[in-house]
């Protein structure tokens, strides 16, 4: 009788430790859904943080480096201030298509091959209102990159096709 309530003891202080567990990473969870959805550009635990300079202009970028973080991008966020943007990165190179799935402003998007802009798509306008998904324009570059650089509609602008690009920092989230 006496091993039964010692492996019962055991078997509950187990089950609560799980739901304690459990409870702390559903919280941990929302913290990060709700900084990425009040607008500004969080220095979030979910992204790494570097800096990429094009023509003297500094943005600090989140690194999208994973396949779920490339899909969910900027997405859901107000805004984002100015030099300060996300970089997708693909090893290896590739032609990826984006959309505009659930942005709440407008974009850049910035194409970098070999440390060079190979191409730029500017002012990129969010969806209308109860656009479909299969009815949402994709982007793409014109050949593979390794980098996409994606900012505010308009920081592009003194950005050139032929412009030389440098990462100059990575920072572990």
């Amino acid at each position: 009788m006496k091993d039964k309530i010692i492996g019962f003891s055991i078997l509950t202080i187990i089950v609560l430790g799980a739901g304690l567990t459990i409870d702390r990473l559903e919280r941990r969870d929302s913290s990060v859904t709700l900084s990425a959805q009040d607008g500004a550009l969080e220095k979030s635990t979910s992204y790494a943080q570097s800096k990429i300079s094009i023509n003297n202009t500094v943005f600090n970028v989140e690194l999208a480096v994973n396949e779920d973080q490339q899909s969910r991008g900027l997405s859901g966020r107000k805004s984002i201030g100015d030099n300060e943007g996300m970089l997708f990165i693909f090893k290896p190179a590739t032609r990826p298509a984006f959309w505009m799935k659930d942005m709440l402003f407008d974009l850049d998007l910035v194409w970098i091959e070999g440390g060079k802009v190979v191409a730029i798509n500017r002012h990129l306008p969010i969806p209308t209102p109860n656009t479909r998904i299969d009815q949402l324009p994709t982007y793409s570059p014109p050949v593979n990159v390794d980098y996409v650089l994606e900012i505010r509609a308009g920081q592009a602008d003194n950005i050139n096709v032929g412009d030389r690009v440098e990462i100059i920092n990575a920072i572990s989230a």
